[in-house]
């Protein structure tokens, strides 16, 4: 049975990516946690420190509360199917250490989370908890944008530079998901160059047989802004559903993916973003 993580903070942002998960895994059996973090506002916690433990207590056990019952309503709404188990958890915590334990704990293999555009306080608060969990999480990550409809993802965006050696378990997850929807990979190298040197071609190569069943094409982009290059080809395209990247890379793509890089895509993009982690990093 497949293991997912849904951070929730009530948000329809976060609801949203939600019910895309629950409709991207509908024939696959999974068990969802849905994670709500809430904390006391720093304020009021420093005031009741001074003046009674037991009155913070009594306002943690409120927000408990408050969380279970918010649960119980988002439960509630979300779509049945008897191939689907949920849990709910409620922590009173720090977000990403929140997370962390969950992950470990639970032996999650993918969270799937909403973020937002990066135009107010509280987008870029939600968006930096999306771009945080990428970062620092060792578990793969699909973010899904806001007020995104839901779509099967039968085209995938892959960019690579072919600088890294993958095993095929680094790519377990993108196959597992485009055999799952009888998808067509669009390999995309971002290079100044048109041609590879040897250990492109190897790596090129090995990457062709991990997807020798898959429905894929390559295609060289020279664009030296990584963004700017992306979003032209998903564009121009026009029905790309979901973009794949790994979320740690060696030289050229270490720069691109690097944190600014990957908050970038996590504030911008108008398309599901799949962060798999590198498992020899």
């Amino acid at each position: 049975m497949k293991r997912i993580l849904l951070p929730t903070d009530f948000s329809e942002n976060s609801i949203n990516a939600i019910e895309y998960a629950s409709h991207l895994f509908k024939d696959v059996p999974c068990k969802f946690f849905l994670l709500n973090v809430f904390k006391i506002p720093y304020l009021a916690n420093e005031e009741l420190m001074d003046q009674n433990v037991a009155q913070l207590a009594a306002l943690e056990e409120e927000m408990h509360e408050i969380s279970r019952k918010e649960m119980k309503k988002l439960l509630d709404r979300l779509p049945k199917n008897s191939k689907h188990d949920f849990a709910s958890i409620s922590d009173y915590n720090l977000f990403n250490l929140a997370v962390h334990q969950v992950v470990e704990e639970k032996n999650i293999e993918l969270i799937v989370m909403g973020t937002k555009g990066a135009t107010g306080a509280k987008e870029i608060f939600l968006g930096s908890n999306t771009s945080d969990v990428i970062m620092r999480s060792s578990c793969n990550v699909i973010a899904v944008p806001e007020n995104h409809t839901y779509k099967p993802p039968k085209e995938i965006v892959f960019p690579t530079d072919f600088q890294i050696d993958y095993n095929f378990e680094d790519l377990a997850p993108l196959i597992s998901l485009a055999e799952m929807n009888n998808a067509m990979v669009r390999i995309i190298h971002f290079s100044e160059r048109t041609d590879l040197d040897e250990h492109q071609e190897h790596n090129k190569s090995k990457l062709s047989s991990f997807l020798v069943n898959i429905k894929h094409e390559y295609y060289t982009l020279s664009s030296s802004d990584f963004e700017e290059g992306l979003n032209c080809f998903t564009q121009s395209r026009g029905n790309i559903d979901m973009i794949a990247i790994i979320g740690r890379h060696y030289g050229f793509f270490q720069r691109l993916f690097f944190k600014p890089k990957v908050r970038e895509l996590s504030f911008h993009s108008t398309i599901p973003l799949f962060v798999i982690h590198h498992l020899n990093e």
